[in-house]
């Protein structure tokens, strides 16, 4: 068995949590390889440097770290694309069905890197429609001061725009919206307690990264 990593933007994490931590989404038709690395140094360049500075990533960068079967993952030949410890794996798009099948255990996100100009998945035809991450725990906020029950439901729903802005909120101030440090802090403690009864066996990160 192989341990393996993959930096990804939003947009490919949101379609990695479709399919709930099971595999990577197929190869775009201008995307012939899927390229996982070897080390987690690596990947967090990736992420840090690349993908919060990019629109399609959602200014965000998801380190993703994965277990893959021996003897199958043995086959790909290790490429150095660059600095010595630039090390991938370069895997044809039409072989990624296979690939998947092989992934041992569920996709794990180790870290996460974000941006100065991320806004986190928009909601639509919701409570959280056309709402920022910022915005949105607004919202999560006076949810829970509203109806503890409506709070759990909400994110029982929501679920993938907590799993991918909860380290965002967690590490930053948000007075300027009016929501106190002491306020946030409530708020995303009773959203984590919610959300380990909710999904035990999906860790949620409490502090992201910020890009350099």
């Amino acid at each position: 068995m192989k341990t393996l990593y993959r930096p990804v933007g939003l947009t490919e994490m949101k379609l990695i949590l479709d399919l709930h931590l099971g595999g990577f989404p197929p190869r775009l038709p201008e995307q012939p390889i899927f390229y996982p690395v070897l080390n987690k140094p690596y990947a967090d360049q990736i992420a840090r440097e690349w993908n919060t500075k990019d629109l399609f990533s959602g200014y965000a960068g998801f380190v993703t770290e994965f277990d893959v079967a021996s003897p199958y993952i043995d086959q790909y030949e290790e490429h150095v694309v660059g600095a010595r410890h630039h090390l991938e794996l370069w895997i044809p798009a039409e072989e990624m069905d296979d690939f998947n099948h092989q992934i041992v255990g569920p996709i794990r996100v180790v870290d996460i890197y974000y941006g100065t100009d991320y806004v986190g998945l928009i909601p639509g035809g919701s409570v959280f429609e056309n709402q920022s991450a910022a915005q949105q725990l607004i919202t999560w906020k006076n949810i829970l001061e509203c109806n503890a029950m409506d709070f759990y439901s909400e994110i029982r729903e929501h679920w993938q725009h907590i799993f991918t802005s909860y380290p965002y909120w967690s590490q930053r101030g948000f007075t300027g919206y009016g929501l106190s440090e002491a306020t946030k802090n409530e708020v995303l403690g009773t959203m984590k307690e919610y959300w380990n009864g909710l999904f035990p066996d999906m860790v949620l990160l409490s502090l992201g990264k910020e890009a350099l």
